[in-house]
């Protein structure tokens, strides 16, 4: 089975070739043993027009070069795209310009065409396909499901879990369900002090009259949202190392400066999932978050950067982690992916069950993730990933651990998206430097980046983040 992005490519460039053809939503659907019912619907997804709409339109663009460039008749060359009438080619050209193919040839007149669709690489993700935004106004509508409270350090991991476990158990049981095979999620932040979100698996129903026993209810009030839309196959887990992909690809669409708005991120926002669009072989994703209008007063007052450096001391800790060797290309970007995958496979849940202490007291950021990093005497970076717990924590199997005496630390705050914000090692050094706070690292000593889950995996109202960069004295 192709990936969705293969199948589209495939389908405009057939379209293309089959101009002078008798090319159809059937004959595509045949190739590329589909139904035509779910190409169609593929199709209109994605691009946002019939497929039939779209293969006249360039039909009757490529013909305008043979009625400007040739001599042939008007019923040659609608016999030459597969119209068996001059007069059907005639009302269809009329519809599409606004005048008739002989009018066009005595005027000269210019005429807007439909040009080839395109995709591009930024519509990738992961194996799937990502469209939009699409700004739009939702009316008011109510669901019912399981509410659920996701902790921070869960947020990557336990909204898979609780998805597929509504779906298995739940779904169907639900009265009154406008569309009982349609998932719709509805999540967001509980408050800016608390340390969890909320996350509701849920269908949408027609009213609140009749809530069964054991079940949640909400109402998503009227907002004017940001609509992205993704295709993945179906055989392709539900989880958030795919959605982190996705969200990454929403924050690179809205930070485009031509964009007039920007997503309201602590507003609940909610997803729709189809599983039945594409007859079982693709699945459609459709996310919807609230959007503010661009003003002057809007903006964050913090634009990105280094917004903070300070001394901070540290006690006598024991690092507990895994080490890994790296060569210096990009080095924090692969840290950063690996980070990811510890989250979604629970490797930190080992080291964190060792402490029955709070970590939060041990020091500022005590309960962060830690990248530690150093470059080793062949030139290779070596780096860990794990916790600093008490003195003498228990290494659990599989872990190594490094102790490190009491140590004052120069601290640099980093503020912005994600993807620039893990890149800052080297201004945060020259930083420090240019403040006297210590004589410019060489790199060849230990320094960590650590990971809040309340500021770093917790982004702002912006879809910003901060993460800090620790050096030792």
């Amino acid at each position: 089975m192709l990936k969705p992005y293969d199948l589209l490519e495939g389908i405009l460039a057939e379209i293309e070739k089959g101009l002078k053809d008798n090319i159809n939503a059937d004959t595509l659907a045949q190739k590329f043993l589909l139904s035509s019912t779910h190409l169609r619907r593929l199709f209109r997804f994605a691009f946002g027009q019939p497929v039939g709409t779209y293969i006249r339109s360039r039909k009757l663009a490529a013909s305008i070069a043979d009625l400007l460039q040739t001599n042939f008749s008007v019923l040659d060359i609608a016999l030459e795209y597969g119209l068996e009438y001059e007069q059907s080619y005639i009302r269809a050209f009329r519809r599409e310009f606004g005048l008739t193919p002989g009018e066009l040839r005595k005027t000269g007149q210019i005429v807007k065409i439909k040009p080839p669709l395109h995709l591009f690489n930024y519509n990738k993700v992961a194996d799937g396909l990502v469209f939009g935004p699409d700004i739009v106004m939702v009316p008011q509508f109510h669901v019912i499901g399981k509410k659920y409270k996701i902790p921070f350090r869960k947020a990557l991991t336990l909204p898979s879990e609780v998805i597929y476990r509504f779906m298995t158990e739940d779904q169907l049981h639900i009265p009154n369900a406008i569309e009982p095979e349609v998932l719709v999620c509805i999540s967001g932040q509980a408050g800016i002090d608390a340390d969890y979100c909320f996350h509701m698996p849920a269908v949408q129903v027609g009213s609140l009259d009749n809530i069964p026993e054991g079940f949640d209810h909400d109402t998503f009030p009227s907002s004017l949202c940001a609509k992205f839309r993704f295709v993945e196959p179906d055989d392709i887990q539900l989880n958030m190392g795919v959605a982190d992909e996705m969200f990454s690809a929403i924050d690179d669409f809205m930070d485009d400066d031509r964009q007039e708005y920007f997503l309201e991120r602590r507003r609940v926002n909610f997803d729709r999932i189809d599983p039945r669009a594409y007859g079982g072989i693709y699945q459609q994703w459709e996310w919807y978050a609230p959007v503010i209008k661009k003003t002057k007063n809007d903006m964050p007052k913090n634009q990105a950067g280094i917004i903070r450096t300070w001394k901070q001391e540290m006690p006598a800790l024991r690092f507990i982690g895994r080490k890994y060797t790296e060569g210096e290309d990009d080095i924090y970007r692969k840290i950063h992916i690996n980070l990811g995958n510890w989250c979604l496979n629970h490797t930190f849940d080992a080291i964190e069950k060792q402490s029955d202490k709070d970590l939060k007291t041990l020091y500022e950021g005590g309960d962060s993730y830690i990248s530690l990093v150093r470059k080793n005497n062949n030139g290779l970076f070596e780096y860990w990933l794990g916790m600093f717990l008490p003195e003498g924590t228990i290494v659990p199997a599989g872990y190594e651990m490094i102790d490190f005496p009491e140590s004052t630390l120069e601290v640099c705050r980093v503020y912005g998206k994600k993807n620039s914000i893990i890149h800052y090692d080297t201004q945060c050094r020259k930083r420090l430097a240019e403040e006297n706070i210590h004589k410019e690292p060489d790199g060849t000593e230990w320094s960590f980046q650590r990971f809040s889950w309340r500021s770093f995996f917790g982004e702002d109202r912006f879809g910003k983040r901060i993460v800090d960069y620790c050096y030792y004295l």
